[in-house]
């Protein structure tokens, strides 16, 4: 079923510890983002399958089951948070760079348009928001000394709200 991409949707699942999690978890993100039809590149799909891997690998490192996942698209984000019983928030650390482990959240950082963390009545919930690229507006060369301005609608382009962030 595809849906337009102008509404909020919602998915959410819970997985507990085993071998297998982190792979079976990282594919049902990606089906549920595939099932709903959003307008995102495959390279955004490797993204958000990245960041999936590493946010939930981290709750298994770092705390004991039932671990939540929840897919959210807002209108003109996906969002994945993955909540589980551990109470510590994560935090990034520079030095991870070059250890054997540790990376995950620097790659959160780097790769999201937007990541956090919250403390939750049971433990935390860690998310990262991933945003479809901006559509590239092509102009044919204009002559030395002509200034023009686009207006954002002459590339499609309008401004979206989204009223699903509040509903958490």
């Amino acid at each position: 079923m595809v849906h337009t991409h102008r509404e909020p949707l919602c998915r959410g699942f819970t997985l507990s510890a085993g071998e297998q999690t982190v792979p079976t978890a990282r594919r049902l993100v990606l089906s549920t983002v595939r099932d709903w039809g959003l307008p995102l590149p495959d390279e955004t799909l490797d993204d958000i399958a990245l960041l999936s891997g590493e946010v939930i690998a981290n709750a298994l490192r770092h705390a004991t089951g039932p671990y939540t996942v929840v897919v959210r698209w807002t209108r003109t984000r996906l969002r994945v948070e993955v909540a589980d019983t551990a109470r510590v928030l994560p935090t990034p650390h520079g030095d991870a760079l070059y250890a054997e482990s540790g990376r995950g959240l620097l790659l959160v950082a780097a790769l999201a348009a937007d990541w956090g963390s919250a403390p939750t009545a049971t433990g935390k919930t860690v998310w990262f928001e991933v945003a479809p690229p901006t559509p590239r507006v092509h102009m044919r060369p204009r002559p030395a000394g002509v200034v023009t301005r686009a207006a954002p609608e002459a590339a499609g382009l309008r401004e979206i709200h989204s009223d699903c962030m509040g509903k958490r």
